[in-house]
């Protein structure tokens, strides 16, 4: 997922070229924690100044891009098919994705929600390599297409304009994802093979299964604590149930890689209200809720103990910034 970053980050000269040539060298089966992928994508933002960095390189995927996974979803007999092949393999590429699809009011909503708190440039490049991915194979575009973004709205949307065509676009939006007509869900995709697609699948159940349990711990404990905060305090024993091991077991293996659950609890939700205060238009009263926090003074005290400012404060200073 990050390759794509390389070719686009050539044309930068301000990018160290030492370090792409160093990162194309890489095994491709090698992989990167996504909080360190995020952190290096707000890097790139700051010293390229380029905001859409994640539409651009989205761009640059070409066919074949996504390896398995991709074949394995275009070769499904339906759309909807297609996108919960993607969705159940999903961790293949990315082990933060936490990916669904629901039906309401006659509208399909494709949701691509992310354990881990993505920069702007990380909604942008999830979303745009998803819809550029899936228009190769499915073709026309929905003409009610409707693409959903959690950050503010940009001041220039033509890069938008360029990956996403003709659909609606909606900014601060509950979550990030795809609405169209629901009943598009039982579409023929063209490249449909039911032969090809039993052979790509159990492939692709291998390669997940090959994933190690232990890889990505740290990884997986901000992903349970994230996704748990909104629905109150997040205890290291619930964590540890959840992953299937002791609190003990937990508390030694995270003490082995460096860390503790209670200094994970508080990057996350660090990490998580600069996302907030940064991407949306969220109060302080309902980013304390999705943190977790009592009332909102108590978010207030822990932010000022995080970064030296008020969370208003922060906000406006990124902004004018």
């Amino acid at each position: 997922m990050v390759k794509p970053f390389w070719t686009l980050l050539r044309r930068y000269p301000q990018f160290p070229g030492a370090l792409l040539d160093r990162a194309e060298t890489t095994p491709d089966d090698t992989r990167v924690p996504v909080a360190l992928g995020q952190q290096f994508l707000q890097n790139a933002v700051e010293l390229t100044g380029e905001p859409n960095l994640g539409l651009l390189a989205a761009r640059e995927t070409k066919v074949g891009t996504f390896d398995v996974l991709e074949y394995a979803s275009a070769s499904a007999s339906t759309w909807r098919a297609a996108a919960e092949t993607a969705f159940r393999y999903s961790h293949l590429m990315n082990e933060a994705a936490d990916f669904r699809i629901e039906v309401a009011d006659g509208k399909a909503l494709l949701v691509l929600h992310s354990t881990v708190p993505l920069t702007r440039a990380g909604v942008d490049f999830q979303s745009a390599a998803f819809h550029v991915t899936a228009m190769r194979w499915i073709d026309p575009q929905p003409p009610e297409l409707e693409v959903w973004f959690t950050h503010a709205e940009p001041g220039d949307l033509g890069e938008y304009r360029k990956t996403f065509g003709g659909a609606k676009l909606r900014f601060s939006a509950p979550w990030n994802g795809f609405v169209y007509d629901a009943s598009r869900l039982d579409t023929k995709l063209a490249s449909g093979d039911p032969s090809l697609h039993r052979v790509l699948r159990d492939h692709a159940e291998r390669l997940l299964a090959e994933l190690a349990p232990g890889d990505g711990l740290v990884e997986q404990v901000r992903g349970q604590v994230l996704s748990s905060l909104k629905d109150g305090p997040v205890a290291a024993v619930d964590v540890a149930a959840k992953l299937g091991v002791s609190r003990r077991t937990l508390t030694r293996r995270l003490r082995q890689q460096g860390t503790s659950f209670s200094e994970l609890f508080d990057e996350v939700r660090q990490k998580a209200a600069i996302h907030y205060l940064q991407s949306s238009d969220h109060t302080v009263e309902d980013i304390a809720f999705l943190l977790g926090f009592s009332e909102s003074s108590a978010f207030v005290r822990a932010f000022k103990r995080w970064q030296g400012v008020a969370p208003m404060g922060y906000r406006r200073a990124q902004r004018a910034r």
